[in-house]
């Protein structure tokens, strides 16, 4: 069965059908869920990276929270003890040797204020030294060796000012022995008998295991997770080199800001922006509960640290973290999420991505969790996967036994009926309707098939009734067929003769028009080479005068009886002759009128070149021309008529065209003819003609300066008989005849006008015909 008969199955196109349908339901089913499946799971999975982000920064809050409760436990101790060395050192300094290994250093920092001279010692400080064993730290009691106070630094002022029994944490830096991120717990000691500031306690918390739960909890998450302080400095960050900076107060290196990062990695700039923006809004929050007591914090902080060893945007965050954690709780069920920015190409996953910013109670730190948008959309696409190969899955039992009913129950019944309908149709055909009975269709159990076989079936039995007349009436139509297509025959063939000699009718009037202006033509070199004939003769006479003298000499000197004397004086009359003659060029002067008398003969014989191969009637004789050749021998035709013009022609080189160029010509010198009536006589005129080839297509313009064409006459001078001339000067069937010989060739003929700036034409001709003129039909030229 080939592949139409196949297509044309009403089994095929019903299970075409059902498979567009399918294909319309798994449209649909894509659409529901790329536009509210997806967003859904992307939001559920953004609610599940939330509920992560907030798991870490519980359990993160509650390891910090370990040591805020060690440095509230110490600041209370120490508020109520003597200042004694040996006491402190029993007291704190077995404290700090019973802390965690990530507790690197910390100690008592006493306010020198307070001190009596000689008696009191400034700090008691302990540090793990390479054994891991926590040991007691001196040196920064020797002012020699410490120039900078402590007292003055940075981390020192901030508790100060803090009036809440929670750590104010320090930024970021690198333990120098350890390499790694390490943060400063400090908290405000108040002496127990006064309530008086006597220091502050601090705990050095070395963040080593930070970078490992991170990692936990990032291949939990996916994509990567980091951690910023308070002023936006890296705790952690997948390739710590990246943040890590060494500067003049950490030589050991320091951990730099997100902003600072952005302004190497671009692609990091919305994560950066957004970070500074909860800062920001951090700042608003303080300033709206209490801008006088932020405002002071915030100026003080910034005076009385140490130059240069805290920034303006540092001090003010200091400040409103010190204001808004008097009231700072903690919930383990509140949500942490504070932003979600859109990251258009991440500069880590070198993907899109969407960041999550969580922020921490108390020490406010911010936790970013990124996660590339595949992975948020990896579940989406899983699902839809699932689901459309379920349904094609499930499709293709459903198509197979909806293919078997169909092929069942009405392919196969179809099949049979369409086969008796097409021997039916052969013995109509033969005309032998009396066996059309035998052929009828038989009785079947689907009712549109049963009716249209009871339909079928009376139609058959009419048929065989009507056979007679039927045969009759076929045969009388048959009589007028032919005779009416003999009547049409002979109206064609007549119509074609008139057409062929209307043809030749136009072209005669337009050679006879050209009879007056290629007489004029002939008849100015002709009455030239007269002219110049007549000055040879002239000149001729002079040398029958040389040669009268050369023989009087000659018989001179054959003469014995002649002298001397008579000698001489034929030579000297035959000597001056000479002189005469060279003289007065008359050998030059013969040469010149010689040579314009054949210039004025090839002029007439190239007039009659082109007047007899513009008149020669051999229309059917199709070969292959050069088109500009055409066109020059048509100008020359159209010499008389164009005396007034200027024609510019601009040819370019042309392949050899199948054509009749007798017809050809007849178009050109009928355009050109146009043009030079088209130009009023008052007016410079001009004629510019154009050739060039596009897309195997030879293409010719000719385009006047003239008045132009009207735009209703503009749609209709290709209508046989509509002439825009006056009464008796033209025919109206020059253009019509031009477009019947243009189409006759495969090309055809455009027309544009511009009142008051003239009429271009545009003929196009194929390089090859379809096949020759003399086996194509001509064009009926005026139709009904």
């Amino acid at each position: 069965m080939s592949i139409a008969k196949q297509f044309g199955s009403i089994t095929t196109r019903m299970l075409i059908i059902l498979a567009l349908a399918f294909l319309l339901i798994i449209m649909m089913v894509s659409w529901v869920i790329e536009t509210q499946g997806k967003p859904r799971i992307s939001a559920m999975t953004s609610e599940i990276v939330v509920e992560t982000g907030n798991e870490m920064i519980n359990s993160i809050t509650a390891s910090i929270n370990h040591v805020d409760g060690l440095a509230k436990a110490t600041s209370a101790i120490s508020g109520g003890l003597p200042k004694d060395n040996a006491l402190y050192e029993q007291t704190i300094g077995n404290l700090m040797r019973q802390t965690d290994a990530r507790i690197v250093g910390g100690g008592v920092w006493l306010d020198p204020n307070r001190y009596a001279e000689g008696q009191e010692r400034q700090s008691f400080v302990w540090s793990r030294d390479q054994s891991g064993v926590m040991q007691r730290v001196e040196r920064y009691d020797n002012e020699s060796q410490t120039p900078n106070p402590y007292y003055r630094d940075w981390w020192y002022i901030p508790a100060m000012y803090a009036r809440h029994d929670h750590c104010v944490w320090s930024r970021a830096y690198v333990d120098p022995v350890s390499n790694y991120p390490m943060m400063t717990c400090v908290k405000a000691l108040y002496d127990s008998r006064n309530q008086a500031f006597d220091g502050v306690v601090s705990f050095n918390l070395l963040l080593d295991n930070l970078d490992e739960a991170i990692n936990k909890w990032q291949e939990r998450v996916g994509g990567y997770i980091f951690l910023v302080d308070l002023d936006n400095r890296f705790l952690t960050f997948p390739d710590k080199s990246i943040v890590t900076q060494v500067t003049a107060d950490n030589p050991q290196g320091e951990m730099m800001t997100a902003s600072q990062l952005a302004t190497t990695n671009p692609a990091f700039v919305p994560i950066a922006a957004s970070l500074d923006a909860v800062n920001r809004e951090l700042i608003n929050e303080a300033i709206a509960k209490d801008e006088g007591r932020y405002t002071l914090a915030a100026r003080s902080v910034l005076s009385t640290t140490n130059m240069n060893k805290i920034s303006e945007q540092e001090s003010q965050l200091l400040s409103a973290l010190l204001l808004l954690n008097v009231d700072q709780g903690f919930n383990l069920v509140d949500s942490h999420l504070v932003d979600t920015v859109t990251v258009p190409n991440d500069f880590v996953l070198q993907q899109p991505a969407t960041a999550f910013i969580f922020r921490m109670p108390f020490t406010y730190w911010k936790m970013v969790i990124v996660k590339p948008n595949s992975d948020m959309m990896s579940v989406a696409n899983a699902l839809s996967s699932q689901l459309i190969r379920t349904m094609l899955l499930g499709f293709l039992p459903i198509l197979l036994l909806t293919a078997w009913v169909f092929r069942r129950y009405f392919t196969r019944p179809l099949k049979h009926m369409a086969d008796a309908v097409a021997v039916m149709g052969t013995l109509i055909e033969q005309k032998q309707y009396q066996k059309l009975s035998a052929h009828k269709l038989p009785i079947s159990n689907v009712t549109e098939i049963q009716v249209i076989s009871d339909k079928t079936n009376q139609l058959i039995d009419r048929v065989v009734e009507n056979e007679g007349a039927l045969a009759e009436i076929n045969v009388h139509l048959e009589k007028q067929v032919a005779a009416r297509t003999q009547d049409l025959q002979q109206a064609m063939d007549e119509l074609k003769a008139s057409q062929v000699q209307l043809v030749r009718s136009e072209k005669m009037a337009t050679l006879g028009q050209m009879v007056a202006g290629v007489a004029h033509e002939v008849n100015t070199p002709l009455g030239y080479v007269r002219s110049n004939l007549e000055l040879v003769g002239d000149n001729l006479m002079r040398f029958d005068e040389l040669i009268h003298h050369t023989e009087q000499l000659l018989c001179a000197l054959n003469d014995p009886q002649s002298d001397k004397q008579q000698v001489d004086n034929c030579i000297a009359m035959t000597l001056q002759c000479c002189d005469d003659i060279r003289e007065d060029e008359v050998s030059d002067d013969l040469a010149h009128l010689v040579k314009d008398g054949l210039y004025g003969v090839d002029q007439i014989a190239e007039l009659v070149v082109s007047l007899r191969d513009f008149s020669r009637i051999d229309e059917a004789k199709i070969k292959d021309i050069d088109i500009n050749a055409c066109i020059n021998n048509s100008l020359v035709m159209a010499r008389n008529n164009l005396k007034t013009l200027t024609v510019v022609t601009n040819l370019a080189e042309l392949p050899l065209v199948q054509c009749n160029p007798s017809q050809i010509n007849q178009v050109l010198l009928n355009l050109f003819n146009n043009a030079a009536q088209a130009i009023p006589a008052d007016k410079k005129g001009e004629l510019r003609i154009v050739s060039y080839l596009m897309d195997n297509t030879v293409v010719v313009s000719v385009a006047d300066n003239g008045n132009g064409i009207k735009e209703d006459s503009l749609n209709r001078i290709f209508e046989p008989f509509f002439t825009t001339k006056k009464a008796g000067e033209g025919t109206g069937l020059g253009l019509a005849i031009a477009t019947q010989i243009i189409e006759q060739h495969g090309g055809s003929i455009k027309v544009t006008s511009n009142i008051g700036q003239g009429t271009t034409f545009t003929l196009r001709l194929p390089i090859q015909q379809a096949a020759h003129h003399d086996q194509q039909a001509p064009k009926i030229l005026f139709a009904s």
